[in-house]
């Protein structure tokens, strides 16, 4: 008879794997891989055995997760009820091991459903003959290092013999590891690292992005090998000074950080086994701690003296490895964000063998298969293992803050300047060349012909791609001075000057001519202290952070209202508190445009929170008619410091969230009434509290039937705030939705890229399902959107009259301008009939790029669609006669929404009339299309396929395209239908159009 679970709290080291999955649900990230090459001859059943006496053996595989009554609990199933591991094999007859490895990945890649389990996946990709691909991915919740080297070792008995071993498992088993790791941590280990990290500042890395909330754990990796020579010297150092390898890597990082950023103060973090308790050696499970190591650098400090440090640091932080990260994170209590690790923004890993070559298989040759995991949980991870025998790493990058050219300039020089320090530990750290000879004259000629010098804090060049401070030089007498400014030479040799992130973003609202950014220290006695540092200058900028743990989510108003997440406290405060310490903060100046309204600094808050990182925000924002400035004409902190901050909710700060006049005040209503939140106020953003694509169209149905202007859903998607929202009511012809579909995604402030993007809504009309692909394009690049809303547009009355209104439109918006246009499903169908009609108008399209779209092609095609056309013009009247209750009554009614990408149950919350009047449109846009058959375009085309559709689907849906165009390329993305404009697929589909648009 079948037993029940045990049932356990999660460990304090999955609570926080478990919250960073929660936030990304569909990332990766948190899939641990196992990637192999197996020759031989693999025996399928004699592998699923092994695969079922592991999960017999260890509670840890047996492991779903589920929430109760506001605590997350993990159940450990009896091993005759848990979920089976059946092993997935796939046939690809004639594939390369490219190919076969690229699919396991793909399988390896699927996220987890940690309720229904199971945490473990086994996929086999036979290529035919004796050669297979095989991936065993689990997830971080039940595996660490440890763990897979000791099921590696029990891999290869069980597949030999599937007695080798008692299916009872490990004496000590899984559970009873839980149970102390749930015990009270160690008071004096708690009170070290409390005393420890207190106060430590955020790691200044240079920001190069300034991503909107999407791709969150999406990044690469740049690869490398140690030089023969230098991993010697790594060996010979060591043994010299007393040290390990990972004390000497660790000294390494700690200069190249400081090299990079100038912070002297610096913490890394690195996981650690966390079983300090020896019986538990062999058991399975995630009981990988994570250590923070703080150190610091002083230019002028010799190499060796570094390394006694580091021994010191890595051996105290070896000694209370035991006390749990979240633990210690609770009792340092630094400010959190969903954005960044709150400890430590990089990352340290050595390994002293590749964890694959653990394993093997009797009989056969096993080797580990190079795969790419376009994921990263930091900013900045330095990995370095020994790999049979030679000595090689990777920096692994958050794509939200860093380049991948970046992170190869990084690369080169931490070869080079580990190097340099291994060949003379006694010379000062400040001193050591990043740069060679060939490089370092590249620099001095780009320096000489810009008449710009970038330095460091020592006074010396920086290497290509690093941010330091600019300097020109003395007419009189050539020495160089500083301006106040940074800069970088990049790659290419442009210079580019440093722009705040948040000038830039002030800048383009509507009422501010210009902005400045300046910290502000105050000294304890309360008189302002300031060091008229500018954002980015001396020791730099607070920057990027990708690192996630930590469990205060998004950020809310400090108010009292309800908080659109979990009731944390305002961005703007906790963004101020994990950058600043001691008093400092970061205030921004506006000065408004003449003519127009002072925005409030509420107003600008708001509009800061909807486009710049928590991280980056500032904690006060003034609005003043001119900056004050200095003698020197630098922003004066001392000025802006003076001036004083409405304390919270003081009539002033209260009234100027308080909407300002009945349109105002009604559109607070309807904000509160669709969104089921109340005490909303003029900033507060529709999208944060819940808001959605179905929502955001009936309010501005709302919005036309009870003000009596007809409003674009595109300009709501752009002013999703009552005060955005109103004042472009009152502007552009009262904010109404432009008759040709036209809505301006993006405007750049500077000089466009040369190919402008217009996206074509779907089957719903509407362009919400775009915002995740636009947050992900480049900032440079102007993209537009052509919307469709019922009973805001003409009534067109044959295909060739809506693709001629729409490629005329595009035409007269974008002249003289290259466009690639991208639609998704129903909305490819329509980008690319427009890309030939924009071709006949003499207008150069350089790409049509398809989301999961079919081309009708056939007769039996334009029947499905007319035969879909006429199930929701019926549904519509079935809508209007019963109510929305009539609606998702059936499977097919069910599965035709899913297509669409519709909620059912908001669309059932619709008016009546509203949702019939939606049918009613949708079923005409597809009766307009069943009219007529594709025409060839001369366009290329890019189809993206999704890879969890139905078997034959992405086949049919690349055959159907075939000679409509010009080259087809073709791309894979995981996910199914619905999930392409989603995390992952979403930041592969603008990865790959963003390349192919800046070749085309």
């Amino acid at each position: 008879m079948t037993g029940a679970p045990v049932v356990l709290p999660l460990t304090p080291q999955q609570r926080g794997v478990y919250f960073l999955h929660c936030l990304a649900p569909d990332s990766a990230v948190y899939n641990v891989p196992i990637v192999l090459r197996v020759r031989g001859g693999l025996d399928r059943e004699r592998l699923q055995r092994a695969v079922d006496v592991l999960v017999t053996r260890h509670q840890a595989l047996r492991l779903t997760v589920r929430e109760s009554d506001g605590q997350v609990l993990q159940l450990i199933h009896p091993a005759d009820a848990a979920p089976r591991v059946e092993v997935n094999w796939t046939s690809l007859p004639g594939a390369d091991l490219t190919r076969a490895a690229a699919e396991v990945v793909r399988y390896a890649g699927r996220p987890f459903d940690v309720v229904s389990g199971p945490l473990m996946r086994v996929d086999v990709v036979e290529l035919g003959g004796e050669e297979h691909a095989v991936s065993l991915c689990f997830h971080h919740l039940i595996i660490d290092e440890i763990a897979a080297t000791a099921l590696a070792s029990e891999l290869n008995r069980l597949y030999e013999d599937p007695a080798a071993l008692p299916g009872t498992g490990p004496e000590h088993q899984y559970a009873e590891f839980c149970a102390g790791l749930l015990a009270e941590p160690d008071p004096k280990g708690l009170g070290f690292w409390r005393e420890r990290l207190a106060g430590m500042p955020v790691l200044p890395l240079p920001e190069e992005h300034v991503p909107e909330d999407h791709g969150l754990f999406t990044g690469d990796r740049v690869g490398f090998t140690v030089p023969e020579a230098v991993s010697a010297r790594v060996a010979e150092v060591s043994r010299a000074h007393r040290v390990s390898e990972f004390m000497v890597f660790h000294a390494a990082l700690l200069v190249l950080l400081h090299r990079w950023t100038g912070a002297e103060d610096i913490a890394v973090g690195t996981p650690m086994s966390g079983r300090v308790d020896e019986r538990f050696a062999r058991t399975v499970g995630f009981f990988q701690n994570t250590v923070v190591l703080r150190g610091t650098v002083d230019p002028g400090q010799s190499f060796a003296a570094l390394l006694k440090a580091s021994r010191r640091t890595v051996l105290e932080g070896l000694q209370r490895q035991h006390v749990p990260f979240e633990t210690v994170v609770d009792a340092v209590r630094p400010s959190r964000e969903s954005t960044r690790n709150p400890l430590f923004q990089v990352a340290l890993v050595f390994n002293r063998r590749k964890v694959e070559q653990d394993w093997s298989l009797p009989g056969l040759t096993v080797e580990p298969l190079p795969f790419p995991w376009p994921t990263s949980h930091f900013d900045l991870a330095l990995t370095l293992l020994h790999e049979y025998g030679v000595l090689k790493g990777d920096f692994a990058y958050s794509a939200q803050r860093f380049s991948r050219a970046t992170a190869e300039r990084l690369t080169a020089v931490f070869l080079r300047l580990l190097g340099g320090l291994l060949a003379d530990p006694d010379a000062p750290v400040g001193d050591i060349d990043l740069m060679d000879a060939e490089e370092r004259a590249r620099v001095r000629e780009l320096s000489t012909a810009s008449g710009r010098q970038v330095l460091d804090g020592r006074g010396r060049s920086l290497p290509l791609g690093f941010h330091g401070a600019v300097h020109t030089a003395d007419p009189a007498d050539g020495r160089p001075v500083p301006t106040g400014e940074r800069g970088r030479f990049a790659a290419d040799g442009r210079f580019e000057l440093w722009r705040d992130p948040v000038e830039a973003a002030l800048e383009a609202h509507p009422g501010v001519l210009a902005a400045v950014v300046v910290r502000v220290a105050e000294a304890t006695n309360g008189s302002p202290d300031t060091t008229g540092e500018r954002p980015g200058a001396g020791d730099g900028r607070p920057g990027a952070t990708a690192g996630r743990s930590g469990t205060d989510t998004k950020p809310g108003a400090t108010d009292g209202k309800p908080d659109p997440a979990d009731g944390t406290s305002g961005a703007m405060n906790a963004a101020s508190g994990a950058r600043h310490g001691g008093g400092e903060q970061l205030v921004a100046c506006v000065v408004p445009r003449p003519g127009v309204e002072p925005p409030a600094p509420r107003e600008l808050s708001a509009h800061l929170q909807a486009r710049v990182p928590a991280h980056l925000l500032p904690q006060r924002v003034v609005v003043r008619d001119e900056i004050p400035t200095g003698a020197d004409g630098r922003p004066d902190p001392a000025a802006l410091a003076a001036v004083p901050e409405p304390a919270e909710g003081t009539p002033e700060e209260t009234a100027d969230d308080a909407p300002r006049d009945a349109v105002e005040r009604r559109l607070v209503e309807l904000f509160e009434e669709l969104l089921g939140v109340p005490g909303l106020g003029r900033y507060d953003n529709f999208f944060d509290y819940g808001g959605q694509s179905l929502l955001a169209v009936r309010l501005v149905a709302r919005v036309a039937e009870e003000l009596g202007r007809p409003l674009g859903v595109g300009v709501f998607m752009n002013n999703p705030t009552v005060a955005a929202l109103a004042r472009a009511l009152a502007e552009d012809g009262d904010g109404t939705a432009d008759p040709a579909g036209l809505v301006r995604l993006r405007t750049p402030a500077g000089d466009p890229s040369d190919v402008a993007v217009a996206l074509i809504h779907p089957v719903g009309g509407t362009l919400m399902c775009y915002a995740p692909l636009v947050g992900l394009l480049p900032e440079h690049t102007e993209v537009v959107g052509l919307e469709r809303v019922a009973g805001a547009h003409p009534d067109d009355t044959a295909y060739a009259d809506l693709v001629d209104r729409y490629a005329t439109t595009l035409a007269d918006a974008l002249p003289g301008r290259r466009i690639a246009l991208l639609g998704w499903s129903l909305g490819g169908v329509l980008a690319h009939s427009i890309a030939d009609r924009l071709t006949e108008l003499g207008h150069d399209v350089a790409l049509v790029a398809l989301l999961d779209s079919l081309a009708q092609r056939t007769a039996e095609d334009a029947e499905r669609m007319s035969a879909t056309s006429a199930e929701l013009l019926a549904l519509a009247g079935s809508v209007l006669r019963d109510g929305t209750g009539v609606l998702g009554t059936t499977a097919g009614q069910r599965l035709l929404m899913r297509r669409f990408g519709v909620d059912l149950d908001l669309l059932r919350d619709t008016p009546a009339d509203q949702a019939a009047r939606m049918l009613e449109d949708w079923a005409r846009l597809l009766g307009l299309v069943a009219e007529c058959a594709p025409a060839k375009t001369t366009a290329p085309l890019q189809l993206f396929l999704c890879a969890d559709n139905p078997a034959g689907y992405p086949e049919a849906l690349a055959a159907s395209w075939e000679g409509l165009g010009g080259a087809l390329e073709l791309c894979r993305v995981p996910g199914t239908h619905i999930e392409v404009l989603a995390s992952p697929a979403v930041e592969q589909v603008a990865a790959a159009f963003t390349e192919r648009t800046g070749r085309s």
